[in-house]
């Protein structure tokens, strides 16, 4: 039986909602944002917006590591007040650590966070925690989204 785990992280921003606005309007901006982490970042079929059905390329790495590509489908998100959006990875090599993985991004303009909750389904038993996404690309995105 599959057993999904989840990692919560939160982190401040003055201006959380700058965080939606890459997503929807400048995920090609991704690797100026973290440009130590990610290196590529291009909506399949073109375009500039993503919105939910959208599919987005990029392609990482993390310090020692092996440059990876992951594949990711923008779910879902609260159009009206723009508090959340989902993503779901849909292919690359994160898939081997992971059977699946889904990012729920949630602004909170009043306490001026965002909160990234992963829900993710291990390979195997000996695959960690996804908390290096957490540490090193999701607090570093909000920093450079905040300025």
């Amino acid at each position: 039986m599959a057993q999904l785990h989840s990692l919560e992280t939160k982190v401040p921003m003055k201006s959380p909602e700058k965080l939606a606005a890459v997503f929807r309007d400048n995920v090609h901006s991704l690797p100026q944002l973290v440009p130590g982490i990610i290196k590529t970042a291009e909506i399949i079929g073109g375009g500039r917006q993503m919105a939910p059905g959208s599919v987005f390329i990029s392609q990482y790495s993390f310090p020692g590591s092996p440059l990876m590509s992951v594949k990711i489908k923008w779910e879902a998100v609260d159009e009206a007040e723009g508090k959340w959006l989902t993503l779901r990875v849909i292919d690359g090599e994160m898939l081997e650590m992971y059977k699946s993985y889904c990012v729920r991004v949630e602004i909170d303009r009043d306490a001026g966070q965002v909160g990234w909750l992963i829900e993710y389904e291990k390979a195997n038993p000996n695959v960690p925690p996804p908390r290096q996404y957490a540490e090193l690309i999701y607090t570093q995105l909000c920093k450079a989204s905040d300025n």
